[in-house]
C-alpha cells in the first residue's frame, strides 16, 4: 500500500513540476519541458482563450499500420490536443483514422456521408448519390451523350443520304408524290430491245431519279464494285454478252453485303428453238443467289395472275407478257415468293438473301419496258413503282412495303 501512495504522489508532483515550467514558459505550446514518456494536454486558446489544466491521461489509439495516434485528451507526437478533437496522428497512411470520423484507405472517408475512393483513378460520391468525377486508368467518364439526330425546321429537302427530318428513314424524299423516291439512282446494265422504250427512262428521269445506262457489248470488264456504288438499284435489260466471275462477284456484293436491289428482266431474243444464249446472259448474272431462268419462251402475249397480298403485285392487274423465260429458285439461298404466275407457271420472284442483306425481283419478260406496252396497259407505271419500293435499300427513301 505505501509503495502504491508513494507512486501516486510521486506522479502528481511530476505534473505540479510540468505545470510550473509551463507558468515558466508561457510562450511554449509543444513539448519543451515535459518529462520523457509524458503528455500534455491544454485547450486551443484560439478556440476557448483559457487555458486549463486535465488529468494526463493517454489512451493510445491503434492504426492498421501499427502506428499510434491519440484520442481527445492525449497524443503521442506531444502535440497539444484541443477541443474540437481535432487529433494529428502519427503516420498519415493507409489505413489511418481520426475521430472526427475522417477514415484513409487508400481515399478518405468523412461522416458527413462524402467518400472518395482511390483504385487505379478517382470517384468522388456525395450523400445525394450524385457521382462528381470518376476516372479510371483510361481516363474515362460518364457524360450525357447528344442524340444521335437533331431535327432542324429549315433543313432542305435534298439527296444527301442524311436523315434530316429525323424519322429513321434516309432520303425519303418524294416531292411529285408518285410514289418513287426522288433520291434513287438506278443503274441499267445492257442494251434496250427490239422495240422503242423512251417512255420507260424518261418517266424514271421526271420521278427526280438518275438513270444510267451501261453497255456491254464490246466492254468486257465493264461491271465492277466502283461503277456499281454510284447505284442504289440495278435493272438488266438486253444484256449481249454473260458476265465474268470478277462482275457476277461484284453484283453479288452490291445486293448481299450493300444491302441494295437488283431486277432481271428477259424474253428478248423470242427464239424458241435456241434459247439457251439469252437464259445463260442472264443466268451468269442470278447464279451467285441460287436464281435462274429456266425453260424455253412462253405467255405470249396474255395476262399474268398477280397476288393481291404481295407488295410488288398488291393492286396490279393490267400488264402485258409477252414471249418470257420462268424463272426459278434453284438454290435455296434465301427466301423466295412467287408474285405472279401464267397458267401455274411462275412469272415473278420476289427474293430476300439469306444475310438478309438486299433484294433481287426475277421477272420473267421485257416488255414493261417497251412504249406500246407503257402506254397501253392500265398498271405497267405502278408495277414499277411497286418494285421499286420493294427493291429497293430497306433504310433509303422510306421503308419497304
Amino acid at each position: 500500500m505505501l509503495d502504491n501512495r508513494f507512486q501516486t504522489v510521486l506522479v502528481r508532483m511530476m505534473a505540479s513540476l510540468g505545470l510550473i515550467a509551463m507558468a515558466c514558459n508561457p510562450g511554449g505550446n509543444d513539448t519543451a519541458g515535459v518529462t520523457d514518456g509524458a503528455t500534455s494536454t491544454s485547450t486551443d486558446t484560439s478556440e476557448t482563450g483559457t487555458p486549463t489544466a486535465t488529468e494526463p491521461t493517454s489512451t493510445p489509439t491503434s492504426t492498421t499500420d501499427g502506428s499510434v495516434s491519440g484520442t481527445e485528451s492525449s497524443t503521442t507526437t506531444g502535440e497539444p490536443t484541443t477541443t474540437d478533437s481535432e487529433t494529428q496522428s502519427v503516420d498519415p497512411t493507409d489505413g489511418t483514422s481520426t475521430t472526427d470520423g475522417t477514415a484513409t484507405s487508400e481515399g478518405t472517408s468523412t461522416t458527413d456521408g462524402t467518400s472518395t475512393t482511390t483504385t487505379d483513378g478517382t470517384s468522388t460520391t456525395t450523400t445525394d448519390d450524385t457521382t462528381t468525377g470518376s476516372t479510371s486508368d483510361s481516363s474515362s467518364s460518364t457524360t450525357n451523350e447528344p442524340p444521335d439526330c437533331v431535327p432542324t425546321e429549315d433543313f432542305e429537302v435534298t439527296c444527301d443520304l442524311i436523315d434530316n427530318d429525323c424519322d429513321g428513314e434516309i432520303d425519303d424524299v418524294d416531292v411529285g408524290a408518285d410514289g418513287i423516291c426522288d433520291c434513287l439512282s438506278i443503274g441499267i446494265l445492257g442494251d434496250t430491245g427490239y422495240a422503242p422504250s423512251a417512255n420507260f427512262e424518261a418517266w424514271l428521269e421526271a420521278q427526280g431519279s438518275a438513270v444510267t445506262r451501261t453497255l456491254l457489248a464490246g466492254n468486257p470488264g465493264a461491271v465492277t464494285p466502283a461503277l456499281l456504288a454510284n447505284y442504289d438499284l440495278l435493272i438488266i435489260d438486253r444484256i449481249e454478252r454473260q458476265l465474268s466471275p470478277e462482275e457476277a462477284a461484284a453484283i453479288e456484293a452490291f445486293v448481299k453485303e450493300d444491302g441494295r436491289g437488283l431486277i432481271t428482266l428477259i424474253g428478248y431474243n423470242f427464239d424458241n428453238l435456241n434459247p439457251a444464249p439469252e437464259r445463260d446472259r442472264a443466268n451468269s448474272v442470278l447464279t451467285p443467289f441460287g436464281l435462274a431462268y429456266q425453260g424455253g419462251y412462253f405467255g405470249n402475249g396474255v395476262t399474268p395472275t398477280f397476288d393481291q397480298n404481295h407488295p410488288i403485285s398488291m393492286g396490279i392487274i393490267d400488264v402485258n407478257f409477252a414471249g418470257g423465260i420462268s424463272p426459278a429458285d434453284t438454290g435455296n439461298q434465301g427466301t423466295s415468293e412467287v408474285f405472279a404466275t401464267i397458267q401455274g407457271t411462275n412469272a415473278g420472284i420476289a427474293h430476300q438473301t439469306a444475310d438478309q442483306g438486299g433484294r433481287v425481283i426475277v421477272w420473267g419478260d421485257e416488255w414493261i419496258t417497251f412504249d406500246s406496252d407503257w402506254l397501253g396497259y392500265a398498271d405497267v407505271q405502278d408495277f414499277w413503282v411497286n418494285m421499286f419500293a420493294w427493291a429497293k435499300p430497306k433504310d433509303f427513301c422510306g421503308q419497304p412495303m
